[in-house]
């Protein structure tokens, strides 16, 4: 995260006040901080600046469903003194409990401990759409109110992992918090007028946010499936009777399902990157797309 995206989300950090830490020096095996996805590198240096490296196991562009470690990548894990995971995803589920094997020593971290998750039966009730692994939907960095539990549990962590730096981190933890509520009250106000409360995504990423602020969300994508030519129709005729007038689709998938699904229903088609570095810039972008329905 740069110093631009820093000024740009009002993040009170105090730059340079890594004087204020200790330099206490960690052995080579504790010299960095590892995380699952991007979105997480964004809340570990907004809470931490750069004062240990962040490695980010899921690559740009790659799914973390079923994502597999490269070698470089398990070298710079052995380097690592603290796993941040997500939870739940399916790249997590496989590999890390290998992680915890091969490295005994490395203390791993629930970021999204605490969070009430979305379940197989809970989102048939609701109607979410969608359903993961063992029924847990993973998707919890997706909305600004279960963004503010893994910042505190992100911070709880790297205050353990360095505690000479424990004031910096809460002075941050602090400034960021403040920042997500007064980005969870943009969203509530700017969507409360909002009659048609519906889109469609083909992978659903936006199930917490479509629940924390009342949304439904219609899954293109069928049991991790790309639809068949009967769902397909199905949503088709969903859409039009319902008129839902917006279709997202995520930056890593194929988009031209979802161009025909567009032109079949009149909706607006619209790339979305739930998986971006630059977290805060992304979850405002969406605001203003969910702001274009009626």
């Amino acid at each position: 995260m740069t110093k631009r995206n820093l000024q740009a989300i009002g993040l009170l950090l105090i730059i340079g006040l890594f004087a204020s830490c200790k330099q206490e020096s960690k052995q080579p095996d504790e010299q960095s901080v590892t995380v699952s996805i991007l979105p997480q590198k964004y809340f570990v240096q907004a809470l931490m600046g750069n004062r240990f490296e962040v490695n980010v196991m899921v690559t740009p562009g790659a799914s973390p469903a079923n994502y597999e470690p490269t070698p470089r990548q398990m070298a710079a894990l052995s380097k690592s003194g603290l796993y941040l995971t997500i939870g739940h995803l399916g790249f997590e589920e496989a590999w890390v409990p290998r992680f915890q094997k091969t490295y005994p020593s490395l203390k791993i971290v629930n970021s999204s401990s605490g969070i009430k998750l979305l379940g197989e039966e809970e989102e048939e009730e609701e109607d979410h759409g969608h359903s993961h692994k063992h029924g847990i939907d993973p998707h919890v960095w997706m909305s600004p109110k279960q963004a503010r539990q893994i910042v505190i549990n992100t911070a709880g962590a790297l205050t353990k992992f360095d505690e000479a730096c424990k004031d910096l981190i809460a002075h941050n933890r602090d400034s960021l918090l403040n920042v997500l509520d007064d980005l969870d009250q943009r969203y509530t106000e700017a969507l409360a007028p909002i009659q048609n409360r519906k889109f469609i995504i083909f992978h659903p990423a936006l199930s917490y946010l479509a629940r924390d602020y009342h949304f439904e969300q219609i899954a293109m994508e069928f049991e991790g499936k790309e639809p068949s030519p009967a769902y397909f129709k199905s949503i088709v005729d969903r859409a039009k009777s319902e008129e839902i007038k917006l279709l997202f689709i995520q930056k890593e998938f194929d988009i031209e399902n979802a161009r025909q699904m567009a032109r079949e229903i009149g909706a607006e088609l619209i790339q979305i990157d739930p998986l971006a570095e630059d977290w805060y810039s992304q979850m405002l972008d969406i605001l203003k797309k969910l702001q274009k329905l009626k």
